[in-house]
Formats: C-alpha cells, structure tokens, sequence
C-alpha cells in the first residue's frame, strides 16, 4: 500500500563549492519578496500571522467629549422633567391631603349633627308617646263625662214630625206612650224633650229624664213589651196615638258620638259573622255569639278589629 506523505516544506539549497566567493553566494541568496509555498495539510501559523493585515482605526478625541456633553445634558433635562413632575405630585398629593381633612371634618360634622337628630328624635318620641296618652285620657274623661250627661235620655226614632209641632205636642206624643206601655210620663218626670236633624226624615226625638231610673224603667217595659208582641204589634206610631199608616218605632238610650259609631260598627260585624246580639248599656256597647257565649264589650275600634282577626283564624 503507497504511503502518501506531505511534501517538505521547503528544498534545500544546492551544495556550494568552497572556494566560490562571497560574492557569489549573495548572488545565489533568494530575494526577500519570494513567497514561501506551504500546504493546508501543513500550515505555518507563523507566517499565517505574519501576513494578515490589520486595519485600525482613527480616534478622535473631540467626538468622544461631544458625545459626554450630550449624554449630561439629556440626564439634566430628565433630571429637570423630573424634579417638575414630583413637584406636581407633591402639589396634588397636598391638595388631596386638604380635600381629605375638609371631608374627615364634614363627616365628623355630620357625624355629630345625626347623633343629635337621633337624640331629638327619640326626645320627641317621648313626647309624642306622653302626649298620645294624655289624649287617650283626655278622650276618656270627656267620653266618661259626656256619657254621665246623657245617662239618663233615651232616642226615639221614626216617629213622624208635625207641622208646627211644639214640646207640648211632643210630651203629650210621650205620654200616649208610656201609657202604652205602662209606665207613668207625666211632665214631673220630663227634664227636656226636642228633636234633632239627622239622615232620617223624620229626625229622631230626644227625652231627658229627671233620674236613671226612670230611663230604665222605660227601657225594660219596652224590651218587655216587644217581646210579648208579634212582629207587626211590636211598638209602633200607633202606639203614640198618631193618625196614618202604621210605622214601627225603635228605642234606644242616648249614646255619645264615639259610642253611637261604635255601636254602628258592632251591628255591622254581628250582621257579617252571624252573632246572635248587639246591644248597648249605660253607655257601653256589647256583643254576644249566642246564648252560651259569654258578652264581649267594645270599648274601642281596636275590639272592632281584633274580633275580626279572631273570626278569620277561626275560619282558616
């Protein structure tokens, strides 16, 4: 197998006489510029570097200061843009701070001014509460009393007016009538007689006895009366001797306002839920589901209401 091997670098020169001259010799040395032949599978690295050139370049010393003088006076003027922009932070952030204190003292102000409104509210709340109970009691009192000075008076309705009537022709309509039912009415026994306008046409007749008594005893004889007589004998005009068509006649002891709406609202509620009785005493208004049931009085609306919202669970 032939062995490839690299070639010499260089050949060596020829062998020279001894006695050729010096002279000669230098003839014979190769000139500087010849170039050296070598091979990729031998370099020399040290001519390699020898012959590579190297291109350099000029320095200027006045760019490099402009560049220094540039680059200072764009960190100044950030420096400044900046320096203005924390001023101005510091002016709004001192304006908020002012804005902030005004409203802490706004809602402290308010604050104090809520508490107050709540003290002077719950002030008048007590008031109001004491002012509602003395209306309460004033109502009571001036219910009580009016109730006292009407204690012994009776109304009698749907006996019709004269014309030209006077309270003589009234007394003797009372008489006529308690002849009837056997009771004495002479005019000892009359404080005062008078009619009153109201709805009704025939304005119903008030009579004020001399003593409570007297109005009982009324009362009861006509209860007892009533309940002895058919439906078309019960009391009736004829009864006070008046001429025309025969109407029947109610009578009723003398409420006060509060009672008389009182009583029109128990008559309203005995119709709607089937009580048995509604009647009034001495003032006072009572109902009664029916004979086993025990009275209820109604001193107020308020009864009114609560028996209504009884008769509601009841039926659900």
């Amino acid at each position: 197998m032939p062995i490839n091997r690299s070639p010499p670098r260089s050949l060596p020169a020829p062998a020279q006489p001894a006695n050729q001259g010096a002279a000669e010799r230098e003839s014979c040395d190769p000139p500087a510029s010849i170039s050296v032949q070598h091979y990729d599978s031998a370099p020399d690295l040290r001519l390699l570097l020898d012959t590579v050139t190297e291109r350099k370049k000029r320095k200027f010393d006045h760019s490099d200061s402009n560049i220094i003088d540039v680059m200072k006076e764009m960190f100044n003027a950030f420096a400044r843009d900046q320096d203005a922009r924390f001023e101005r932070l510091q002016t709004t952030i001192s304006n908020l701070k002012e804005q902030n204190n005004e409203l802490t003292l706004s809602v402290e102000l308010m604050s104090s001014k809520y508490d107050e409104f709540l003290v002077k509210i719950s002030e008048l709340e007590s008031e109001r509460k004491k002012d509602k109970e003395a209306i309460y009691f004033l109502e009571d009192k001036i219910e009580y009393l009016e109730r006292k000075s009407k204690s012994t008076g009776i109304e009698i309705r749907n006996l019709p007016k004269k014309t030209g009537e006077t309270k003589k022709d009234l007394c003797s309509l009372i008489q006529n009538f308690g002849n009837s039912i056997n009771v004495d009415m002479n005019q000892s026994c009359v404080k005062d007689i008078y009619r009153i306008r109201s709805k009704d046409a025939s304005n119903p007749i008030l009579v004020e006895f001399t003593t409570v008594i007297q109005k009982e005893t009324v009362l009861e004889n006509v209860k007892a009366f009533n309940k002895t007589k058919k439906i078309g004998e019960k009391l009736n005009t004829g009864h006070f001797l008046i001429q025309g068509p025969v109407k029947p006649v109610f009578i009723s002891e003398l409420l006060t306002t509060r009672a008389q709406r009182l009583f029109y609202l128990a008559r309203s509620f005995q119709k709607q839920h089937n009580y048995a009785f509604c009647w009034s005493s001495h003032g006072i208004i009572y109902l009664r589901k029916d004979e086993k049931s025990p009275h209820m009085k109604i001193a107020s609306e308020t009864d009114i209401e609560n028996l209504r919202k009884n008769s509601f669970l009841e039926r659900s």
